[in-house]
């Protein structure tokens, strides 16, 4: 029991808050999943602060500690037991941590992917949206922090640092979270971003500069799916789907050859992603929402004039996809205008984003 009593002893403390819009419930048992990096753990410190030292027991399944030792579900209980502790959490709970889930009174696990078969309450945890970033960067103008989370992106750790160290940090934290592998496939995958992609194209370009197999490909993908580190967006006419990866920033420190219309077009989607609205690509024509008549297009800098032209272009296949409003999600511009049933709205990212949580 040696083992436990050292991770009794050893209290994690958050060093600093991140306000979150994410309410956990006041007891458990519940778990708390999300991609990696973010925030889980400051998550769960932070519900920790307001109980007793003495009442819990955090476990970190990650430890290098498990390399040597080995704990079980039965070891644990016993434990729980003889020092009534009523609340047990397992940080970086993986499959097959344990040889079963442990009892405890209060049963708290922090993981990246959210078994079905768990029998426990859930709550996910997604990066940040624009509302929760506001709430780490306050005292700035509205441009003024629009230009800031453009620069520090959607994971906490980085949102906390200033632009100038944030590259740094954020090649810490990719090779923190990553290994090699999945460090290499994650470089081909920022290539695709905001494509039409299929697991064979990204294989097929993969291997092209690394020694990799098909089925470690193709099983890592479907990982990182389960994950949220990607999202394969259907398109309308169920031709292909659109990759995008979870974060804009991490995908543009990736690939820095990146467009900026495509690291636009990016936090539009997981913006629409966040706010938990189904949606579907319209190749060029931004994303309709299924559940009404609205497309979302993201046109960061199209002035009125320029924007009026293209909306006469593709006025016939706004009409075809019924939708009868069509909103501009731009960078700082703004106008309305009508054109047959059809009325046209552009609206700043940072106004956009908020107005429709």
């Amino acid at each position: 029991m040696e083992i436990l009593d050292s991770f009794y002893d050893q209290k994690p403390q958050n060093d600093l808050f991140y306000p979150r819009k994410l309410q956990l419930p006041e007891r458990g048992p519940f778990a708390i999943f999300g991609a990696r990096a973010t925030g889980k753990s400051a998550l769960i410190l932070d519900w920790l602060k307001v109980r007793p030292p003495e009442s819990w027991l955090y476990l970190d399944a990650q430890d290098p500690v498990f390399a040597f030792e080995d704990i079980d579900a039965d070891m644990l209980e016993e434990y729980l037991t003889e020092e009534k502790i009523p609340t047990l959490i397992i940080d970086h709970w993986f499959e097959g941590f344990l040889d079963r889930l442990p009892r405890a009174e209060e049963l708290i696990l922090v993981s990246r992917a959210f078994p079905a078969d768990m029998p426990l309450p859930r709550y996910e945890l997604f990066p940040l949206d624009y509302e929760e970033f506001l709430g780490f960067d306050r005292g700035h103008s509205p441009t003024q922090t629009f230009n800031r989370f453009l620069r520090l992106g959607t994971l906490p750790s980085i949102s906390r640092t200033t632009p100038p160290s944030s590259l740094l940090k954020l090649r810490e934290l990719f090779y923190e979270k990553y290994d090699d592998q999945e460090s290499r496939l994650l470089l081909i995958l920022a290539r695709f971003q905001g494509r039409r992609a299929t697991t064979h194209q990204i294989y097929t370009a993969a291997r092209e500069y690394f020694r990799i197999s098909k089925d470690w490909t193709y099983r890592t993908i479907r990982r990182f799916e389960e994950e949220k580190i990607l999202y394969f967006i259907p398109e309308s006419q169920g031709t292909g789907r659109k990759l995008i990866l979870y974060d804009f920033l991490l995908s543009r420190y990736l690939n820095k050859r990146q467009p900026f219309p495509v690291t636009f077009d990016a936090m539009v989607a997981l913006a629409l992603i966040k706010h938990g609205f189904p949606f579907y690509a319209l190749e060029n024509l931004g994303y309709h929402i299924e559940t009404g008549e609205e497309i979302i297009l993201p046109a960061p800098f199209e002035n009125e004039e320029q924007f009026w032209k293209r909306a006469q272009q593709h006025y016939g296949a706004f009409k075809k996809s019924g939708a009868r409003f069509v909103t501009v999600v731009s960078v700082s511009n703004r106008f309305r205008f009508r054109i047959g049933m059809i009325d046209f709205e552009a609206l700043p990212f940072y106004e956009w984003s908020i107005l429709n949580e």
